[in-house]
């Protein structure tokens, strides 16, 4: 979590983010939360604003995926992984490159294509495979309906500049 609004560097403008992937990344931050401080407030957190997002049925599902990949993240990474406050009102409005990276994989993932989940997988743990990520990442893809992939990607084409 960030002590001030330029605690991590590299960090990217959430606006160039769509709907659905800020929607993912208050969901890592909140599940990371739960990890930095030991405490199950933030995984709360996350399922709550899944169900309100997604509903009754889908949200907690979702949210779930997205402890998996937290999981298989401090599994398989190499280093850390930098995220900014969910609660900090400036650290809303940027993206760090650890967390741009994550968006990434989840696109990957929620477009199911499996070489392109491997690849991100791989990009985003530093090593040339990453099982664990991309079986959570396609896991993660998996908890949409068909009636949520008809929806077109707010940012189909996002890439690290």
């Amino acid at each position: 979590m960030c002590t001030d609004a330029n605690a991590l560097s590299h960090n990217f403008d959430v606006n160039d983010l769509g709907e659905m992937e800020r929607e993912w990344l208050l969901l890592i931050r909140l599940n990371c939360m739960s990890y930095e401080h030991n405490r199950a407030e933030g995984c709360d957190r996350a399922i709550s604003h899944a169900e309100m997002r997604y509903g009754a049925d889908n949200g907690p599902l979702i949210a779930s995926r997205i402890t998996g990949i937290i999981r298989a993240m401090r599994a398989e990474r190499k280093g850390g992984f930098g995220y900014l406050s969910p609660q900090c009102p400036s650290c809303r409005l940027k993206v760090t490159e650890d967390e741009w990276l994550l968006v990434l994989l989840l696109q990957a993932g929620y477009r199911g294509h499996r070489g392109e989940i491997a690849d991100a997988a791989a990009d985003f743990a530093g090593r040339s495979e990453a099982p664990a990520l991309a079986a959570a990442a396609a896991r993660f893809g998996s908890a949409f309906g068909p009636t949520d992939r008809r929806r077109p990607m707010a940012s189909p084409s996002l890439a690290l500049h």
